[in-house]
């Protein structure tokens, strides 16, 4: 307000300045500005009414700062009454627990002193209660009567005393069991199916020794829903469905459950034997069938040409070219036919040519077998070190931790030692066979051979002395 009147008074002054001044007149400057007469009394007005705009607003902030402040110091109150409130309650919190904890001790030590003489029975029950359950949980009435391995299993949290109820439970637990491992029963459950589909159908269990569905044993674990055994024997499977199908009254039964079976679905085929080996193995396969081949060949060849030796003995006197006896007789023929002017020599010398050249003729595939035969154990041995070879470089770089590592360079050390002797024995065995069919052969030409020289000799000799 004084900084206004101030303002107010000097305005006054400046105007009765300019008013008294001679160089305001109009006859000093006739382009002086002239105010109108009412145009202080408007600027006062104006400047009054500013002034009261700006109290007014310095009043309502003033009263705003004062409700903020009414507002603040209620609600510091509250908090205040709230925290008094809380820190009331924590006291009352406090005092109840400490008489709960007390209260809890005195029942814990009534508790023990009552259950003194019941804690070797509490003991017991517990003791064979964890015991039943692992018992239950490996049997295979457990999937039909999953109520008993429900009340058996052990529980996380502390557990509670048992009461009578339970112990009466225990036993029917017992006898339960008991009567299940003599039973033969089906039921309805639920497995999975070789397709890995959960299915609902029609089981039969075998007392406490076997599970079985109509496509063949089932696998039961515990907390597990049972599925088939892999790779189970044919003679089994069409026995057991026989015996569900109440078609026959013996069934096969695993008495290591599962483990026979296990134990089965893990061994290899033959066929993945053979892939175990790798090229090594190929290769003795292919060199053993291709013995094989050479020595069926020869055994048909040597079994046709004994068949027509035979026809040739029969009939001495018609010689035939489709035999080695008749080839043999008749190239004598043609060589006896000048027998005046050649020596019994060179009729020795020609019968040895004809029968050397048909024991070829027989011998022929003889030593391939042979050959082949002796190359195989060769080739297993060969596959045996270079299995061992990667065996050992398994170990090198990942150690003996891992079996799984070394057994691919073990089953081709393995595999092709076995290929190789399995190759070695029907070839060995083709080889002898085919030999002393082709030297009995050998030896009937042989022998009638050397007998129609002999004929021809002393005929030739009772010619001369006559």
């Amino acid at each position: 307000m004084r900084l206004l009147k101030g303002l107010l008074a000097g305005l006054l002054l400046i105007s009765i300045h300019l008013s008294a001044s001679p160089s305001a007149s109009p006859s000093a400057s006739p382009s002086a500005t002239i105010l109108p007469e009412d145009y202080w009394q408007k600027l006062l007005l104006e400047t009054r009414n500013a002034a009261v705009e700006r109290q007014l607003q310095e009043e309502s902030r003033l009263q705003l700062s004062q409700q903020e402040a009414a507002t603040q110091a209620q609600a510091l109150r509250n908090v205040r009454q709230q925290l008094a409130e809380a820190e009331t309650r924590r006291v009352q919190l406090e005092q109840q627990q400490d008489q709960l904890e007390s209260q809890q001790q005195d029942a814990q030590e009534r508790l023990q002193r009552r259950s003194a003489a019941l804690g070797e029975v509490f003991a017991v029950y517990r003791e064979e209660k964890s015991n039943l359950y692992g018992l239950v949980s490996d049997a295979r009435y457990a999937h039909q009567y999953p109520e008993l391995l429900a009340f058996l299993k052990p529980r996380q949290q502390a557990e509670r005393l048992p009461l009578i109820s339970d112990f009466y439970q225990l036993w029917q637990v017992l006898q339960q069991g008991w009567l299940a491992t003599s039973q033969v029963s089906g039921y309805q459950g639920e497995w999975i199916n070789p397709a890995g589909q959960l299915q609902s159908t029609q089981l039969y269990r075998l007392g406490d020794l076997q599970l079985m569905h109509v496509q063949g044993v089932l696998r039961s674990q515990e907390d597990a829903v049972p599925s088939l055994w892999s790779g189970q024997p044919d003679a089994l499977l069409r026995q057991n469905r026989r015996f569900i199908e109440q078609q026959g009254g013996e069934v096969t039964l695993d008495p290591a459950r599962g483990l026979t079976l296990q134990l089965h679905s893990r061994q290899p085929t033959l066929w993945q034997r053979v892939q175990q080996g790798g090229f090594v193995g190929y290769l003795i396969l292919a060199l053993g069938l291709s013995g094989l081949m050479v020595a069926l060949v020869q055994s048909i060849r040597l079994l046709q040409e004994q068949r027509r030796v035979h026809k040739q003995l029969v009939n001495p006197s018609e010689l035939q070219q489709n035999n080695a006896l008749g080839r043999v007789l008749q190239g004598m023929n043609t060589a006896g036919e000048n027998i005046d002017s050649v020596p019994p020599e060179a009729l020795e010398a020609r019968l040895d040519e004809l029968l050397v050249r048909e024991a070829a003729a027989l011998e022929k595939g003889l030593s391939l077998v042979k050959l082949l035969a002796a190359m195989a154990p060769l080739l297993g041995l060969l596959g045996t070190v270079t299995g061992m070879i990667a065996t050992f470089q398994a170990i090198t770089l990942f150690g003996t931790g891992d079996p799984a590592m070394m057994a691919s360079g073990i089953s081709q050390a393995l595999v092709t030692t076995v290929l190789g002797l399995l190759t070695a024995v029907p070839l060995l065995l083709a080889h002898l066979l085919l030999q002393g069919r082709s030297r009995q052969l050998a030896r009937i030409l042989e022998a009638e051979s050397s007998a129609w020289l002999a004929q021809l000799l002393s005929r030739t000799a009772v010619k001369g002395r006559g």
